[in-house]
């Protein structure tokens, strides 16, 4: 098969769960003899509109830079005509039999359009809540978490509290500005901003529908979107598979070096979003009681400075708390190695976590936030712990079992069940690609 993967960013620039997701299935697919081409964006603030080409791994991929800011900055973000212009060459340079959308993220609604519009199949795999959600995350700007857009006049106050004037009142005072919102919609105020909203939800679902299969890797997602009027029915559950460089590196049953220390780690994006200010605060109060815990925080540390300088300023009296900076690739199964238990402490409605899912190859248990696809995968007291979302007196005490407790990690270990593998996954999405085909051909 000739395949185009289409994501917001690729390795080894952008390596956060979609863009990892992607690339492995393009290695996968090249490697069983199907030729892949990379869609990607590598940069939004770019003055010179380009798109770049090159070949890494033996895929050949096209790399868009411009800046969101040209135009409608608000739009750009969903409709960007560039994205679409570019999308458009290459579809029709070379001969494609079908396109996957990863996220949908940046790309938008242009790429479903232009692709169903040439008559190809189209399969799209959701990774976050991009289509419901200008956020991304359903985590509003105050940090407080979204159950989901209820309201055009619920988003409205979302997104204008990213700016200054109205963000500092919302955090100094939420109750006034409880009271101020309703008042400024009925007045006319965010008139222009309901209308941008109401016009970005509207062109985003019908754009999802056009697509023939649309890939979930938890039920929860699924059913968040089915929870706000999306057609789900062409919606499948397709778990991501791990590749089996766990097995070939480190055995997941070899016995692991005895320790007096627990240790943990974070692993993945150091923002607000993922927590990891929780998880400091709790291993800090262990380590002021004299706890032997060690943390290895894994991450790019230069993505969101705002919040990470001051948790490292903060941490710099705790020489067992250690910041190890970006990795990339293979590495993973390496810090995988040397801990005892993984810390997914997210405060928002995390989809399927590849963390979760390498850890687990290697029988490592999970702590982590009660909320989302985290909780999907992880059973309390059975393969990890979970914690209320927030919550660093339950994280802390959660922690502090794992210390106490002689028996309790084993018993997590033995609870671990056995992990899907990236053949396993690959071979269902290639199913379907195959149903996709024989039906347009």
């Amino acid at each position: 098969m000739d395949i185009l993967l289409a994501s917001h960013g690729y390795p080894p620039t952008h390596s956060a769960g979609a863009e990892r997701r992607t690339e492995r299935m393009a290695k996968w697919l090249t490697a069983r003899g199907h030729r892949v081409v990379v869609f990607t964006v590598e940069r939004v603030d770019d003055p010179e509109e380009r798109m770049e080409t090159h070949e890494q791994d033996g895929i050949l991929v096209h790399q868009l830079y411009y800046d969101l800011k040209a135009g409608d900055y608000f739009v750009n973000f969903y409709d960007n005509d560039y994205v679409g212009e570019m999308l458009r060459y290459i579809l029709t340079r070379f001969h494609f039999d079908l396109v996957h959308i990863i996220s949908g993220y940046l790309l938008g609604a242009p790429a479903i359009e232009i692709t169903k519009a040439l008559g190809l199949p189209l399969a799209v795999t959701l990774t976050e809540y991009w289509f419901m959600c200008a956020r991304l995350n359903l985590i509003q700007k105050t940090g407080v978490l979204c159950s989901g857009p209820e309201s055009i006049q619920k988003c409205t106050r979302c997104l204008l509290e990213d700016k200054r004037r109205y963000r500092i009142p919302a955090q100094g005072s939420p109750v006034v500005m409880d009271m101020f919102w309703p008042v400024s919609h009925k007045l006319g105020f965010t008139a222009d901003m309901q209308r941008a909203i109401s016009q970005r939800q509207t062109r985003l679902k019908e754009a999802l529908e056009k697509a023939e299969l649309v890939i979930c890797p938890s039920q929860f997602l699924i059913d968040k979107f089915h929870e706000f009027d999306f057609n789900t029915e062409h919606f499948i559950h397709i778990r991501q598979g791990m590749t089996t460089q766990a097995t070939q590196q480190n055995s997941p049953t070899r016995p692991r070096i005895a320790s007096d220390t627990l240790r943990l780690a974070y692993i993945g994006q150091i923002k607000y979003h993922k927590g990891v200010d929780t998880l400091l605060e709790a291993v800090g109060r262990l380590l002021d009681a004299g706890q032997n815990v060690t943390l290895d925080i894994w991450g790019n540390e230069s993505e969101s400075p705002e919040y990470t300088n001051p948790l490292k300023s903060r941490t710099m009296r705790y020489p067992t708390i250690r910041w190890n900076g970006h990795f990339t690739g293979g590495k993973i199964w390496d810090i995988l190695a040397d801990i005892d238990v993984a810390v997914v402490p997210s405060r928002w409605y995390e989809n399927s976590p590849n963390v979760i899912l390498e850890a687990f190859s290697m029988h490592i248990p999970i702590v982590t936030t009660n909320l989302g696809g985290m909780a999907e995968l992880v059973t309390h007291e059975k393969n990890g712990l979970l914690f209320e979302i927030n919550q660093v007196d339950d994280l802390h005490d959660n922690l502090s079992r794992l210390l106490n407790d002689s028996t309790l990690l084993e018993k997590l270990r033995e609870g671990i069940p056995a992990v899907k593998t990236l053949d396993h996954e690959m071979d269902e999405i290639v199913a379907h690609y195959d149903h996709l085909l024989k039906a347009y051909y």
